[in-house]
């Protein structure tokens, strides 16, 4: 899953329980999302789309949403966003509610022809003037949503949520993940977490770990996830001569206890809103190292909760590695700084609190 399905996973847990509301989530196919959605308990619905701009999903979820009484449709990612603010206007909800997770038009995804990312970028922000309320995830976000000549008043910024209840593990599970993955225990580690996608930057990561590796350093990298340039990555891995330092993972189901095994985390996209990889890596306690673009200097505040670098600097990002791994003392500080940070703004709790009041909102004022 990608962050915006892993972010609507989260605050799917954060509702849950809630007796004020309930949730169901409509989907157009079957998948990691649905899957884990089902198992916490929460209704599904699926809406197959057979290709870009079939018509049958609107009408069934008109049907849907008319059938169910729904009071508020809250619409996530391109098509999500798509649908369901015209399924939602032509049915007369009470609201629709609209979270923005992208900031660039290359995380949108890939499209065949170049022409229809900007396309599907620029309609999804204007077609923002049908909801009621824009959630964006940062500041920096949101800025860019007021170009598109949205109302001030209607865009609202709530960052991404954190399940604090998730980052604790015992150090004996710890200790056998490291064991199944062939780790040494006298070695550091490090970690990126993401969709292997070229707007994640992973390349940058291997570059600067085999200049990591050149300073004598014992350490693994570990990368987490999948996706369709894996094998390019693999390639370069060997063409560097670094298969016996890195380990692609693939897609984990259990990232939190990969996480709790490294020494820091890094990130050095090309482009983030408000990365929630890195924030649970925060959470966790772990110090992190990531590239200054978009919304990630809102997260984290340099040499205070961890460090930044500018973004594709390949030089940089090996140095900042380097100095976390020969300063144990700052890491730990790091770390500290960035559980307390995370528990503070960013906890499931407060998250849903936020959104809670704009859902309250919108009914009150329909």
């Amino acid at each position: 899953m990608g962050g915006g399905e892993h972010h609507i996973l989260t605050l799917l847990e954060g509702f849950r329980d809630r007796r004020d509301v309930q949730m169901s989530l409509a989907l157009f196919s079957e998948g990691n999302l649905a899957r884990s959605a089902r198992d916490m308990g929460i209704e599904v619905h699926i809406f197959p789309k057979r290709y870009r701009g079939d018509l049958r999903p609107l009408k069934q979820l008109i049907c849907f949403i008319k059938a169910e009484q729904i009071d508020i449709v809250h619409t996530h990612l391109i098509s999500g966003n798509l649908y369901g603010r015209l399924a939602g206007k032509l049915a007369n909800v009470k609201g629709i509610i609209s979270t923005q997770h992208h900031s660039r038009k290359d995380a949108v995804g890939f499209f065949p022809i170049p022409f229809m990312q900007d396309l599907f970028f620029h309609g999804d922000n204007i077609m923002g003037l049908l909801s009621d309320r824009i959630i964006t995830p940062s500041e920096n976000l949101k800025k860019l949503v007021l170009k598109y000549g949205i109302n001030p008043s209607r865009v609202i910024t709530i960052p991404n949520a954190i399940n604090m209840d998730k980052t604790g593990w015992a150090s004996r599970d710890v200790l056998a993940c490291m064991q199944n993955l062939g780790i040494s225990s006298n070695l550091k580690i490090i970690g990126m977490v993401g969709r292997l996608v070229p707007v994640k930057n992973f390349e940058l990561y291997i570059r600067a770990a085999q200049k990591v590796i050149e300073q004598g350093i014992a350490v693994k990298f570990l990368i987490i996830g999948d996706g369709p340039i894996r094998t390019v990555l693999e390639e370069l891995t060997a063409r560097l001569k670094m298969q016996n330092h890195i380990i692609f993972t693939g897609f984990r189901d259990d990232v939190f206890l990969l996480v709790a095994m490294m020494d820091f985390f890094v990130l050095c996209s090309k482009s983030e809103t408000n990365p929630i990889a890195l924030m649970e890596a925060m959470a966790s306690g772990k110090p992190v190292i990531a590239t200054d673009v978009g919304g990630v200097s809102e997260v984290v505040s340099h040499g205070i909760d961890g460090l930044l670098c500018p973004s594709n600097d390949v030089n940089g990002l090996a140095q900042a590695m380097t100095h976390l791994l020969r300063s144990p003392d700052l890491a730990a500080i790091l770390g500290r700084n960035a559980r307390e940070k995370i528990l503070k703004i960013y906890s499931l709790n407060r998250v849903t609190d936020q959104l809670m009041d704009v859902y309250s909102e919108i009914i009150r004022t329909e």
